[in-house]
């Protein structure tokens, strides 16, 4: 059961409850060490009329004793409180609550730049946009190689009014596809009306949410801009091992975009391209895993998958722990 606490913004002149222009989407758990940074660098923003809905999904932690205490000092702040069900399920509440023009995902221990709202909110206003997206650089606070850990992107993207189909395919010819939800800034009304959520109790959530965006929308905006800041810290979803949970997460992107694909025929060899990719990128990942696990990928790629995986990703994926 969610329970919730509102904190709503009432016009002093008029008496009228205000609509916010940003609802940002906060879910928690567990990141009490970094909550305060990370709920500053939001209630900073230089845009000011949002809302700011964090869910506490079931923390054991301090994270709800920050997130009352900030949210005493700041009526901008919904709380909503649910037993552990996982980011995807935890943003879905979000949506559900959000009463904002545009909506923001924000993850709970990541910064985001001050003026980033109010430049996506401009852009979006001006050029008429179902999203814009935005550019990510890594820190940490540990002794971690950030190199592998690539959201910048190298490659030039226009500045224009794109059609989603076709920057995706831009994307992925110049290999600046970056999946994570917290690197766009979308229209609650353009989420709502296509039903786009996140797919619930899998890995790489993103990956699916993400691409049914530029599937679905006809204006995209971009800004080359490195608005939000990653932590990379230990023992969170982006460091763990890989396991066949995150092979489980790409293999439902696959079902679940091939069967738009039986919607919207025209959108096949776009879906089938960007599926090859992601697809061949993620079992590389796999290489060192146990070998029962690999082959019972192995299997599972030949007999369901046979034309989005290569032969050489399959050869990395049996042998690749083998040579030194």
């Amino acid at each position: 059961m969610i329970k919730f606490h509102y904190f709503r913004r009432m016009n002093n002149n008029t008496g009228k409850i205000e609509v916010p222009s940003v609802s940002v989407i906060i879910p928690v758990y567990n990141t009490a060490p970094y909550l305060r940074k990370t709920l500053y660098s939001i209630t900073q923003q230089t845009l000011r009329a949002i809302e700011i809905i964090i869910i506490n999904d079931g923390s054991t932690d301090e994270s709800l004793s920050i997130i009352r205490e900030l949210a005493a000092r700041d009526n901008r702040i919904k709380i909503f409180t649910q037993a552990n069900q996982g980011l995807s399920v935890t943003r879905n509440t979000g949506i559900k609550a959000a009463c904002g023009e545009f909506i923001y995902f924000m993850d709970s221990d990541d910064l985001l730049d001050a003026n980033a709202l109010e430049q996506c909110y401009l852009k979006c206003k001006e050029q008429k946009l179902d999203f814009v997206f935005f550019n990510a650089q890594c820190f940490s606070d540990v002794n971690i190689e950030l190199r592998k850990y690539q959201y910048q992107r190298t490659q030039k993207i226009e500045d224009k009014v794109w059609n989603g189909k076709e920057l995706l395919k831009y994307q992925d010819e110049t290999w600046t596809y970056r999946s994570s939800a917290c690197l766009t800034f979308t229209r609650t009304e353009f989420l709502k009306r296509n039903h786009i959520t996140f797919y619930p109790h899998i890995l790489h959530e993103d990956e699916l949410y993400t691409a049914l965006l530029y599937l679905k929308a006809t204006r995209v905006g971009y800004i080359d801009k490195a608005f939000f800041k990653r932590r990379i810290r230990e023992h969170s979803i982006t460091t763990n091992q890989f396991s066949r949970q995150n092979i489980k997460g790409y293999f439902t992107t696959v079902d679940e975009l091939t069967r738009y694909t039986l919607q919207d025929e025209d959108t096949q060899l776009l879906i089938q391209e960007h599926l090859f990719q992601m697809l061949n990128a993620a079992i590389r990942h796999a290489a060192y895993l146990p070998f029962k696990d690999r082959w019972q990928i192995f299997y599972q790629c030949i007999t369901q998958y046979p034309n989005l995986v290569n032969n050489k990703t399959l050869g990395i994926l049996l042998l690749k722990s083998f040579i030194k």
